[in-house]
This record gives C-alpha cells, sequence and structure tokens, in this order.
C-alpha cells in the first residue's frame, strides 16, 4: 500500500481559497468535514489556468474527428482502421445555451425477470427447448414444463441437467391445461416457485387431411390444446398472475396465409389470435406468433420431411432467427404478429448480389482481393472483433452460412471462394486407385491453416492426459483373443476418444494407442517405437493392421516402417492424414516468423493451444509468451490464462500443453527415411482443402499399393455417419482376408 497521502487525509491544515466558502467544520485528525467543502489555492489556481488557457487557445483539446448521429457505422468503421488520431466523436445536439431532453433511437431488447417464473405448456418439444434456453440466456432463473408425457428422451433430460448445473430452477407438471381445474393447478404451482410473469402455448397436435376427409374427432383433436387450453389459460391467469407480463400464443401461418390439409389447425390457431385480442381490449398482456416453418427442430423436421419443406409459401426459418425475431415482436403492442421466411426471398437470396469474397475484403478494408494469400485466415489478416460481428451477419443474411467465431477466424479466402460456390483451390480426390499421379516436380506447397474447431479438439474431450497407452475400443465384434485386432492411433490430441465412432463399425476387436505423459516425445521414431512395443506385446503375430488419423498418420507411418523392417507384415489405413499433410499444417505457424526460434515457436504453439480452449488474440498471447523466461513459466501462463475456462485441472492443462508442443515439433521434423512397401489405404474428407495433392504426398512415400478414397465431410466429421461407416467396412474387409495373403514379409523373418 502507497505511504502517500494528501494534506487533508492526513488532518494538517490547508490553505482555503479566498473565493471559496469556509468549511462548517474544522478540518483535524479527528473529524471529517460536513456541509460544504472549500477548495484549496492550487486547486482553484489550476482552475483559473485552464479556463484563460482555454480562452487564449494555449490549452488546446485532444485531436478529434466527429461524425453526426446519423453516421454511426461510419464512425466505427474509420476506428477500425485504426489510422485516426486522438478521439472519436459522435454528435448527439448541436450547441445549445440550454440543453433540452432528446430522445435516442434504440434498438428494444427483451429481458426476463430472475426472480419470477415463466411456464412453457407443451415446453418440452424441440422448439420449446430452444425457447427455454434462449429465456434462460435472456435472464429466467425459474421455468415450469407442462408436458402430458414428460421427460420421454435423453437430449430433454440432459437439457434440463444444464440448466439446473447453471442455476436455473426447473419444474415438471402434469396437469392438464386443457380444463379449467388443470390451469388452475398449474399456475398454482408456478406460483408456489416464483410470481408468474410469462406464460408460452406451444401445445399442439396435427392431424392433416384435405377438407372432405376430416372428421369431427381430428378438429377436436387439434382443437383441444389450442382451443380449450388457451381459453382454460386464458382464465386462469386473469385470476391467479397478477403480475403476468406475457401471455404468448404460438399461432401458425396456416392460419394467416392458408395451407393444404390443414383446416383444422388453421381454425384452432385463428381462435387462438381472436382470445389474445380480447385480452389486449382488456388490458391484459397478449401476443400471438404465426410462424411460418421452423427449421433444425419441432414439428416440420419430425413430420413434414425437413429444413428444405415449403408450408403455405414459407421455409424453414432457422431457430437463432425465431428468437431474434420474438424478442422483438415481444417488444411492440400488437396483438397478432407474424415471423416466417418466404419461399421466393429465400430463392432470391440464394444468389446475392455482392460477390462473397469482396463483401469480406471490404469489411477488412483489402482493396484487392486478389493480391491475399489464399491460405491466410482472417485472423492474420487483421480481423478484429466488430469485423467478425460484421462477417458473421453477412455470412448469415446473404449466404445462409452460420459459423462460429473460431471458425470465422480461421476462414481463409479460399475456403470463402468456396463458400461463394466457387471452385475449390485442390482438385477433388478421384475414385480409388492403386497408383495415383504423383504431384508436378515443381509444385510449391503453401502452408494452409489449422482451423481450432477442424482439426484440434481439446475442449470437449473427458481426459486431457490418458492414464493407458493401450485401451480397449467397443467395437461391432466380441472381444476374441484369437482374432487380431486393429490399433488405432491418436490424433494430436493424443486420446482416441474422436475415433470411437469409427471403432463401434469394426466387426473385429479394436485397440487404441494413447500419448501418455511417459511417452518418449523427442522425436516421431522415438514415439513409433514405443507403440511398437505395446502393440507386438499385446499381438505376438503378424500381420499387424494400423489406422492412423491426422497427426497420428505420421505415427502410423513410422510404426508400419519400423515392423517392416522387422520383416513383420503391416496393413496402414489413412484417415484424412501424412506426414506430408502433418508437416503442411504445423508450418503453419513458423511461416509467419521472419525469424525463428525455439522460444517464438514455443511461444506460437501454446498460444494456439489457449485459443482451444478459450477465444483469446493469439498473436498478443504469443508476444507475452515469448517474452517470458522458459518454457514451464509460459506453460504456467498458459495454464493460468485458462483458469475457469475449462473444468480440467491446472496440472492436466499444464501436462497437456507441454505434450502438445513437442507433438507439433515431432511431427514438424519428421520425414520418413524410406519408402514403405506394405500396402497404404487413404481417406480424405471433401470438404478439407489442402494445397497438396490427392493422394497427400504418398505416392512419393510408398512402394507398394496405395489407395485413396474421398468421403463426405471435413476433418471432422469424416469421422462420423456414413463417412464412419466406410471406413469400419474397410477395414473389416482387411481383418477377414486369409492371413497367409497379409504377411508377404514373414518369409523373411
Amino acid at each position: 500500500m502507497s505511504r502517500r497521502t494528501s494534506a487533508r487525509q492526513r488532518g494538517w491544515p490547508v490553505a482555503p481559497c479566498a473565493r471559496c466558502p469556509a468549511p462548517s467544520s474544522p478540518t483535524n485528525s479527528s473529524s471529517k468535514p460536513s456541509g460544504s467543502t472549500h477548495t484549496t489555492l492550487a486547486t482553484c489556481h489550476v482552475e483559473r489556468a485552464r479556463g484563460s488557457g482555454l480562452a487564449s487557445g494555449a490549452v488546446r483539446p485532444l485531436p478529434s474527428t466527429v461524425f453526426s448521429d446519423q453516421q454511426l457505422e461510419q464512425a466505427f468503421r474509420y476506428m477500425a482502421t485504426g489510422k485516426h488520431i486522438g478521439k472519436v466523436l459522435l454528435r448527439l445536439r448541436d450547441e445549445e445555451s440550454g440543453p433540452a431532453p432528446k430522445l435516442v433511437s434504440a434498438v428494444p431488447r427483451t429481458y426476463f425477470h430472475p426472480e419470477k417464473c415463466y411456464v412453457l405448456i407443451g415446453g418440452l418439444g424441440g422448439f420449446g427447448l430452444e425457447l427455454a434456453e434462449w429465456l434462460v440466456v435472456r435472464g429466467a432463473t425459474c421455468l415450469l414444463f407442462n408436458s402430458r408425457s414428460g421427460v420421454r428422451t435423453g437430449y430433454q433430460a440432459w437439457c434440463i441437467r444444464r440448466w439446473r448445473a447453471r442455476g436455473v430452477r426447473v419444474a415438471l407438471s402434469g396437469a392438464d391445461a386443457c380444463t379449467a381445474a388443470g390451469a388452475r393447478a398449474l399456475l398454482r404451482q408456478a406460483a408456489a416457485l416464483a410470481p408468474v410473469a410469462g406464460l408460452f402455448q406451444l401445445a399442439a397436435v396435427l392431424r392433416d387431411a384435405f377438407l372432405a376427409s376430416q372428421t369431427h374427432d381430428d378438429f377436436r383433436a387439434v382443437a383441444r390444446p389450442k382451443i380449450d387450453a388457451t381459453k382454460a389459460l386464458d382464465l386462469a391467469t386473469r385470476e391467479l398472475c397478477p403480475e403476468l407480463e406475457y401471455f404468448v400464443v404460438f399461432s401458425s401461418v396456416s392460419c394467416g396465409r392458408g395451407n393444404p390439409g390443414q383446416s383444422n389447425y388453421g381454425l384452432a390457431n385463428s381462435a387462438m389470435e381472436r382470445i389474445v385480442e380480447q385480452r389486449q381490449a382488456d388490458g391484459l398482456p397478449g401476443l400471438a406468433v404465426q410462424w411460418g416453418a421452423i427449421g433444425e427442430v419441432g414439428l416440420i423436421v419430425e413430420t413434414m420431411g425437413g429444413d428444405e419443406t415449403e408450408v403455405g409459401g414459407t421455409v424453414p426459418q432457422r431457430v437463432a432467427s425465431c428468437m431474434a425475431a420474438l424478442g422483438s415482436l415481444l417488444a411492440r403492442p400488437h396483438a397478432v404478429t407474424a415471423s416466417m421466411v418466404l419461399a421466393d426471398k429465400r430463392r432470391a437470396a440464394a444468389a446475392p448480389k455482392h460477390d462473397l469474397l469482396h463483401a469480406v475484403a471490404n469489411i477488412l478494408g483489402i482493396k484487392d482481393p486478389s493480391k491475399v494469400s489464399e491460405t491466410a485466415n482472417l485472423a492474420e489478416l487483421g480481423m478484429d472483433s466488430l469485423m467478425g460481428a460484421e462477417i458473421k451477419q453477412t455470412l448469415e443474411r446473404g449466404y445462409d452460412v452460420v459459423l462460429g467465431v473460431q471458425e470465422i477466424r480461421a476462414l481463409t479466402f479460399a475456403k470463402l471462394r468456396t463458400l461463394a460456390g466457387g471452385e475449390p483451390e485442390s482438385a477433388p480426390a478421384a475414385a480409388p486407385s492403386s497408383a495415383p499421379a504423383p504431384a508436378p516436380p515443381n509444385e510449391t506447397k503453401q502452408p494452409q491453416p489449422l482451423p481450432a474447431s477442424d482439426e484440434v479438439q481439446f475442449a470437449g474431450l473427458s481426459e486431457l492426459m490418458p492414464k493407458q497407452v493401450l485401451v480397449t475400443m467397443p467395437s461391432a465384434a466380441p472381444d476374441d483373443p484369437n482374432i487380431n485386432p486393429v490399433f488405432m492411433v491418436h490424433p494430436i490430441e493424443g486420446v482416441v476418444e474422436r475415433l470411437r465412432g469409427v471403432a463401434c463399425g469394426v466387426r473385429a476387436p479394436v485397440r487404441g494407442l494413447q500419448c501418455t505423459a511417459a511417452a518418449p516425445l523427442q522425436d516421431m521414431r522415438a514415439l513409433a517405437q514405443h507403440y511398437v512395443a505395446h502393440v507386438r506385446a499385446h499381438q505376438p503375430r503378424p500381420p499387424y493392421t494400423l489406422l492412423g488419423y491426422s497427426f497420428g498418420a505420421s505415427v502410423a507411418f513410422e510404426m508400419a516402417l519400423q515392423l517392416e523392417q522387422a520383416g513383420l507384415g503391416v496393413r496402414l489405413v489413412l484417415v484424412d492424414g501424412s506426414p506430408d499433410y502433418v508437416a503442411t499444417h504445423t508450418s503453419r505457424g513458423t511461416a509467419k516468423r521472419q525469424a525463428r526460434s525455439q522460444a517464438t515457436d514455443e511461444a506460437d504453439a501454446l498460444a494456439y493451444f489457449a485459443q482451444l480452449f478459450k477465444d483469446v488474440d493469439v498473436t498478443k498471447v504469443a508476444a507475452e509468451l515469448e517474452a517470458r523466461g522458459g518454457g514451464e513459466e509460459r506453460v504456467r501462463r498458459v495454464t493460468a490464462r485458462l483458469g475457469g475456462a475449462t473444468p480440467h485441472a491446472a496440472q492436466a492443462l499444464a501436462a497437456a500443453a507441454g505434450s502438445f508442443y513437442r507433438k507439433l515439433v515431432a511431427g514438424d521434423a519428421y520425414r520418413p527415411a524410406r519408402r514403405l512397401a506394405a500396402p497404404v489405404t487413404l481417406f480424405t474428407a471433401r470438404d478439407n482443402y489442402v494445397a497438396l495433392p490427392a493422394d497427400y504426398g504418398l505416392a512419393e512415400r510408398c512402394a507398394g499399393p496405395l489407395a485413396t478414397r474421398q468421403l463426405p465431410g471435413d476433418h471432422r466429421t469424416i469421422l462420423t455417419g456414413a463417412s464412419a461407416r466406410a471406413i469400419a467396412a474397410h477395414l473389416s474387409e482387411l481383418q477377414q482376408q486369409e492371413p497367409q495373403q497379409q504377411q508377404p514379409q514373414q518369409a523373411r523373418h
């Protein structure tokens, strides 16, 4: 604590200004001044000097650039360029002698009271769960779900557990809200939790058929959750909810615009809207929203064909867009509103007027996009948070592309061209072939960015540093010791968790190789030798089947070389990786440095590691880490920065960070000592654009049979769905082949 204190703090007498009123009580060490304080001589002299200096021009304000209140966008764009000197100001009004109050336009934003309860009728459906999440994000901490069927799916249970873990009180009610007694019971249960402030009526039943085929029962089944429930809830809220702020019913475009086969549904929604209009006429809250088709979740996806279904001239509206629209509609005074995406406008939006590449370049302040490196990501091109928000809006509104913050930071101009519908820079791989054509000898490989969201996934892992090297993975076959297993090598995270989607489809035992804290990481050969020892101890006899994914492809390739050198039969399957692929990605950070050193490489790798868990400025963090003394201190700083951003312990984070850097160094330095004679199959991801030949450079690394096959997906999704099943089927076929056909090296052994 500083020992410097003012004279007044110490209780010493202070000389007053002759023009200032004296204090009402003396200042001393035992009493505080009361009444109006006076100005000291020094302060008064400063005030007079400043006033005279401003009048004479000796004292001048800081330089400033002034924009009007109608030039907000221009002001922010100007500030984002970083070329201004001084301050950037907005003039809200002209100078006045006696300023009067001025109204400034603002965008309304709806929030919910944390001390009140919000009731969702039929809220356990897909759209209801999304609405509940939006309520929580906007401040609600008490939710009551009304559902006759209760929690039926694991996703519903997971949502409730997640909200409760965040401190939200979540209750369930099975009361029949379609009856007066059930509606009152529901609201009494809600009032016992907290005063009821909002009620959202989402209940719906569909019985679609043309009018000639509709029956009385069809109309009754559809009307009951809509008309009966809304009437009962209207009466109950008038009696039991004096603090109600929102009474919202979800209607449909089938009421406002009509839809073939839904006359009963349109009637039910129309009746709800009339109830809401009467509530507003009585001075009570009420809102009906005519939704068009809802995409991603809800009735359209479940019953009517998915996200491309056209309903009443509308196409599915994304959930995020629905929630944004609902927030705006809740702030409006109208009783009946609508939110939909018209099919003709959707088709018009499919061909935006402005080229995506030039739109993003304009936001970044780049005049000629053709002069920008195809492999430089937007973060490296100077994108800040303001530019990122504008690019996100441009992608969503003009191109119907929704990306996260990290994914936008990792975008390159090559990927932007692909998103805009242009041809990717790298030609897609052809069908499987035994000898793909090598790359031209004069082709130069350019470093490709390593998107945090695609190449590396630490944040979602259950463990950062595994305890076991060799683990049994679930597969489609019993764990029979008489059947040779498939050995799967971990990606750069060091664990095999991401490979479970492939393993579960293999009709043979599967073992995973993981990088523990004791793994030798001085170079790729030492790590491969470490794993080969575990593999041979578990399976003494060949042939060996190895699978390597991403970084693990380099490890598996070196393992195959060592097994082959020992005269043992081996079969190698690589998934979106190869030695050249790994080296291309690890060179990304070093390519940006004019002068490289161990300190810069370590700082860049650890800064990138931090970005995997938390949104940080990689350049700034790398500069801070580079200034630190040594490797242990840099790891400690990164671990401290990630405190609270991840559930993992600091010790596990530190070990994972150090292991991550050493694996990057090993991958960057690895060059196979010779060509591999064993058969190799490479599976590549169709949407993973790399500046490499279709065979990822394996034609120059392999002397034996080489087959390549392209699968749908990107670097991450190739391990899921149909692509994962295709890889698993290939591994199953390999394991079912006759052993004598797969061990040509045993004779030499």
